[in-house]
């Protein structure tokens, strides 16, 4: 139970340190640069994420089904071995973009020094997610602390320095700059180690093991980047940098909520393979109702906060976006009630479900953000992903429970949906009383220490 504890706790804890310090030095960087330099650092991160799903091929995906099908001592070998498989994609896709650069750069409306920039960046947070994959499977939590630590402190020294150093119009290159500096500085000898440790480039073995798995994920990856970023790219092209800007500063105060949620699923995912592979069903549901209440809790609390903290956070400027908050909230809660299902769909080795459902849903929110930003703007955009969102909890609940699961699916309906139910009276309490922060805060303090309480009396986080 204490070693349960102490992995659950690093393992959030890493993830609020890479992520927390971006988010609490966040209002400084938005001050700094203003809407429209925010506006493009948004966007050029949306391209670094396709770069390092699309170009590198996801094997990290795939290590936590190696651990179930080799034995330990032939771990390293295989991780090694699909990291080369991993660098081969990459350096072909590369290639490609490098020889039509020109064409690339216009359409993505930024200089073709910054794709290259973006492309060494895509390869480095790539490297990084490896390792911090490969710790998490571990149960390595300290390791992963530490690498988190060093992204965070090294992003922030770099990124500060360089915008500062530049002119007010210019900004955006020294956010940019710090944050790829960061990733390739660590993510290159990152990659060394793995390969070094491992001494496999190639086994035919591995690498079938590994595309079967992982190429649905790319799909499925790609489709989730479309599902969750494609709305700043079509307002960049629809509305411009400027609301872009004030659409990502919401998005990135509400993702607080994102970065606590992969936090816990870290935690939740690897014990969730190890109860299902030794049948440990009693233990699955208890850790599951436990990690169901406490994000319910902390995604109730966030909502009902958000709106005065968001002022604090955030200049006039970007207040527009107020609204969006609990938009954002509610897609990253439908988000992570679609994790159940998809993991069990990873467990039991059908990627391309996952794939499939994920395109489906993504292809919808295109055609829905080009209808709803015509006529709502950036709210119509948040809309269209909660209603994709909704589109693929549905779908991959039904075919994990009446499909594929045949009676073995954990997940009921009944297991969930009250905690659903308790998030979305949050949400509308939270629009009914905008001005009434004398009703919201206690409510949400309440709340908040009557979970503290239910952990203390259970003795486990998750």
């Amino acid at each position: 139970m204490k070693q349960q504890n102490r992995v659950a706790i690093l393992n959030i804890a890493s993830t609020l340190v890479l992520n927390g310090i971006a988010f609490f030095t966040g209002p400084l960087f938005l001050r700094l640069l203003g809407p429209t330099n925010n506006g493009i650092v948004n966007i050029y991160n949306v391209w670094v994420s396709v770069i390092a799903v699309a170009f590198t091929l996801q094997t990290q995906g795939t290590l936590v089904n190696a651990r179930l099908e080799y034995p330990e001592e032939d771990q390293k070998r295989y991780q090694s071995s699909v990291l080369s498989l991993s660098v081969v994609s990459y350096a072909l896709c590369a290639g490609v973009v490098l020889a039509f650069i020109g064409p690339i750069s216009g359409l993505l409306r930024l200089p073709w020094y910054v794709v290259v920039l973006m492309l060494l960046h895509g390869f480095g947070t790539f490297c990084i997610n490896f390792l911090s994959t490969k710790f998490i499977y571990e149960f390595k939590a300290g390791w992963k602390m530490l690498l988190a630590l060093a992204v965070a402190v090294l992003n922030l020294a770099l990124s500060l320095s360089l915008v500062l150093a530049l002119p007010y119009e210019s900004r955006f290159l020294g956010r940019i700059g710090g944050v790829s500096a960061t990733y390739i500085l660590l993510g290159l000898p990152v990659c060394i180690y793995v390969l070094a440790k491992g001494r496999t480039l190639f086994h035919r073995g591995y690498w079938k093991f590994c595309l079967f798995l992982s190429v649905p994920m790319v799909f499925q990856n790609l489709s989730d980047l479309i599902l969750g970023q494609s709305d700043r790219v079509m307002l960049q092209q629809m509305m411009g940098e400027t609301l872009v800007g004030q659409y990502g500063a919401a998005l990135t105060f509400g993702g607080i909520m994102f970065t606590i949620f992969g936090a816990l699923n870290h935690t939740w995912v690897p014990f969730f393979f190890e109860d299902m592979k030794l049948g440990r069903r009693e233990a699955l549901e208890s850790r599951t109702k436990n990690f169901l209440e406490l994000f319910t809790v902390l995604s109730v609390g966030f909502v009902l906060l958000a709106a005065e903290v968001y002022r604090l956070y955030a200049s006039e400027a970007y207040l527009p976006g107020t609204g969006l908050i609990p938009v954002f909230v509610t897609n990253y809660f439908l988000n992570f009630l679609c994790t159940f299902p998809i993991n069990f769909e990873y467990f039991k080795k059908n990627t391309k479900v996952v794939a499939v459902v994920t395109v489906i849903s993504s292809l919808v929110n295109l055609a829905l953000n080009y209808v709803l930003i015509r006529s709502l703007g950036m709210y119509g955009a948040a809309l269209a992903t909660a209603a994709s969102h909704v589109l693929q909890l549905t779908m991959h609940h039904g075919y994990a429970r009446l499909v594929l699961g045949k009676g073995d699916y954990p997940f009921a309906m009944r297991l969930w949906s009250p905690y659903l139910m308790c998030y979305l009276a949050a949400v509308a309490l939270a629009y009914l009383t905008p001005g009434a922060w004398y009703i919201r805060w206690p409510l949400g303090a309440i709340i908040g220490v009557w979970e503290l309480w239910r952990i203390k009396k259970r003795k486990v986080l998750i």
